[in-house]
């Protein structure tokens, strides 16, 4: 992991940040929107989250998302994370993010510092990531955008959905259903753990291309969702690749 990762471009309202991480035992850099260029007044603004892809940094994404950052009145962090899915031993996502990060930001910017002013996005490997901490922690989130979220590294190891054809999805969920193993740490399970929390609080919001390699990824967590009663929205974008700026 590159911990600290400056834009190479600079984009209006973007500013390159660090924070001391006692987690990882590291600064760690974090890219920040603040809208018209400032959040320093008495205005308090609610706060995007946003978690980069595999092999991304703080700052990969900043020009694809400029567009979305721009269209609403609140401040966008670019979160830069260990190239993993979840949290692991060494280099754990989720406590640094929600022990170290989000307190940094609330101490540091007028946020909105309660769910209502809170959400989450990712893409690909980042909207994996996104999934799991707004369906662990529905408390702090109010929304979660996932774009071609990564979601098989959470499914059992015999199933390769990467690349499978969508129309294959139902019959590959209602295999894993059967199974008590696809149960076990997945973004499925923590959708279904923490289901009543979630339904009715946390707005959630998928989208994914028909010609993504991830899109039979995504559909297995929509049939998921329908089936738990959650409401969300599933937005597909025909014929559209794995590439963040098709699907915003």
């Amino acid at each position: 992991m590159n911990y600290i990762n400056p834009p190479k471009v600079q984009v209006q309202g973007v500013h390159h940040r660090t924070f001391y991480s006692r987690i990882y035992k590291h600064d760690i850099g974090y890219s920040i929107y603040l809208p018209d260029d400032d959040a320093s007044g008495d205005r308090r603004y609610p706060v995007a989250y946003h978690f980069h892809g595999w092999m991304g940094n703080e700052s990969s994404e900043i020009q694809a998302m400029e567009k979305v950052c721009r269209g609403r009145k609140a401040i966008t962090v670019f979160v830069n994370h260990a190239h993993v899915n979840g949290d692991v031993k060494d280099l754990p996502v989720a406590p640094m993010f929600i022990q170290e990060l989000l307190p940094h930001i609330d101490s540091l910017y007028q946020t909105v510092s309660s769910r209502e002013g809170r959400t989450v996005s990712g893409f690909s490997m980042g909207g994996g990531i996104a999934a799991r901490l707004a369906f662990r922690y529905p408390d702090l989130f109010s929304a979660l955008v996932a774009y071609a979220g990564t979601y098989h590294h959470y499914f059992h190891k015999d199933y390769l959905t990467v690349g499978t054809p969508v129309e294959q999805a139902a019959e590959i969920y209602r295999t894993m259903m059967r199974e008590e193993k696809f149960f076990d740490g997945n973004v499925l399970c923590e959708a279904s753990r923490y289901a009543d929390s979630i339904r009715g609080q946390l707005k959630i919001s998928l989208h994914v291309g028909t010609g993504d390699v991830l899109y039979c990824d995504n559909e297995i967590l929509h049939l998921h969702l329908n089936a738990l009663q959650i409401p969300h929205e599933y937005r597909l974008f025909e014929g559209a690749d794995h590439a963040l700026e098709k699907i915003l």
